[in-house]
This record gives structure tokens, sequence and C-alpha cells, in this order.
């Protein structure tokens, strides 16, 4: 489902793996035509329909921008190379490589989720290279009177970039702030292994608050406001997370009793009253908790 957030701007809810209000992509129209993220590969036919919708055609995409090559964000974009014959893909400079060549990435998903569910995210296709650009820390592509500029936000991942664009200010923040899911709406903070830093994606979020943005074009899931305190809640939240993974941790938990604690945690800060928790929810839970782990590990190793 395709949905206008304001002229010119869309939200594509990807009904990633079937599930609604779980990946979202974003539509920019304007003089030239960009789309931000484009969930798993599984997702194509629900992109391409949505795009058609509005009466547009995917050969009329002029730019895909990647905000981070984990599949729900860039799974489909391989594939949608193919459909829109003139669009150049835009990613952070690390990106590209795995773009390029997808094999370490898939290999590393399936590790991660095993073979059987990440078969559900569809087949990740290579771009080719003269496609695909990297692009570096503050450049500003117009779209026509709409405007990007790309900020590099590694927190979550040394390959990950927002994207603000400047007319509007509108902010589209990939996996640098948390994730909400309508079967169970608290908020989780991006923690996922194999690379989340602490202190990176607290940076991440001071230096988003100097944007100063309208609004906030999340992937996990929706529109919402922005203000400067909002993202100060953010940096609050990443703070009691790992007050908590710590405190989990020196108890001797281990992943899954860490992770179950983590549900009621997040349960009672948000007010939530649910008997079980989804099992789609508890497994980006359980990520969560993962990477917050992997990331104590590290500080502890290096002193």
């Amino acid at each position: 489902m395709i949905t206008q957030v304001q002229k010119g701007a869309y939200l594509i809810d990807t009904m990633a793996l079937g599930l609604r209000e779980f990946v979202a992509a974003y539509l920019l129209v304007d003089e030239k035509i960009a789309l931000i993220d484009t969930g798993y590969a599984s997702s194509l036919n629900v992109i391409l329909s949505d795009i058609r919708r509005i009466g547009l055609e995917p050969s009329g995409l002029d730019y895909i921008v990647v905000t981070h090559v984990h599949l729900d964000h860039a799974g489909a974009a391989g594939s949608l190379v193919k459909k829109a014959t003139n669009v150049k893909v835009l990613a952070h400079p690390k990106s590209v490589k795995h773009l390029i060549n997808p094999a370490r990435l898939v290999s590393s998903v399936e590790e991660v989720y095993g073979q059987i569910a990440a078969a559900s995210f569809g087949k990740t296709e290579p771009i080719p290279p003269e496609r695909i650009s990297g692009v570096e820390d503050g450049v500003c592509i117009p779209l026509g009177n709409m405007r990007l500029r790309f900020v590099h936000t590694q927190g979550h991942a040394p390959h990950h970039l927002c994207v603000y664009e400047e007319t509007n200010a509108l902010l589209f923040t990939g996996d640098s702030v948390s994730g909400t899911y309508p079967d169970f709406p608290v908020f989780v903070p991006p923690s996922v292994p194999p690379s989340f830093d602490f202190l990176g994606s607290v940076n991440d979020l001071r230096r988003l608050m100097e944007l100063e943005p309208r609004l906030l074009m999340t992937s996990h899931f929706g529109v919402r406001q922005a203000s400067r305190s909002i993202l100060e809640k953010e940096i609050f939240l990443l703070n009691w997370w790992r007050d908590l993974i710590s405190f989990e941790k020196e108890k001797g938990g281990d992943v899954e009793s860490i992770t179950d604690t983590a549900c009621e945690a997040l349960a009672k800060r948000f007010g939530v009253n649910v008997k079980e928790v989804p099992g789609y929810v508890r497994l980006n839970i359980k990520l969560a908790v993962k990477g917050m782990l992997e990331y104590l590990d590290r500080l502890a190793t290096q002193g």
C-alpha cells in the first residue's frame, strides 16, 4: 500500500514477509524520482505495484537510495535495477562492494536466520558496478525543488547513511532510530549485530538533531513528528537499553533469558499489555539484545 505523506512524498508499506507496517520504503517525486530503500527482495512486486498505483513506471526512477545493506532495506535493489533501466543506486561507499556482490551478505543472513527463514526474504540480485555509486558524507543531490543531503550515520552499521530532504525538512532515518510494530507497540533500540556501536549511535542522533528535521521518515515503521526532545528520548532509550542488557549480562543471563527480560521490560516501559510477544517481534528484540551484548563484549576486550 502506498500513502501520500505530503506533496511529492509517499510512504510504501512493503508488506515485508506478509506483515503490515513492518518495513517502509519512501518515494520522492519531483523533476527526478527517488526511491529510498526497497524492502526485502520478496517485496519487489509490492514496490512495483505501488509505483504504478500513483501513475508512474519503474523505468521512470532516477535514483534508488540504500540506507544500508541489511536485506529488509536493500534486498530488492538489484531486482529493481533490472526493471528501472535508467536508475542509479546511491549508497554509503562501504556498501557498494556488498551490493555488487551480495554473496557474503546473504551467507551472513542465512547464518543468523537459517536457510529456510532467509529464503523467505527472496533472492538478492547483484547490482552491476556501473549502476551504483558511493556517496560521501554531506553530498547534496537535487531532485528539482527537493534536495537530498546524505549523512553518514554509522552507529547501527558501518555502512549506514541517512537522507535529509532539505526543502521539506524530511529525515529518512534508516535504522538510526528505534523501531516499533503494530502488534507490540514499544520502541526497540536498533542495536543489531554484528557492528552496533553505542557511542556511535548516540553521536549519530546528536548530529541528526542539528538538522532540525520536521518529520522522521522511519523504516520501522512510518512517519513520526520530529523535534530535539524526541531525538533526546532516543538517546535516553539507548542508555536505558545498554544498562538493562549490561545488568542482565552481569547476572549471567544467556541471550534467550535476557530477551525474555527485555520483552517484559519494554512492555512495562511503554505500557503495553500482551499475553505473548509476536514471534517476529521477539526475533527483532533478540537481535537487538545480541547486538548490545556483542558491543559490551568488544568494549570489555578493548579495556
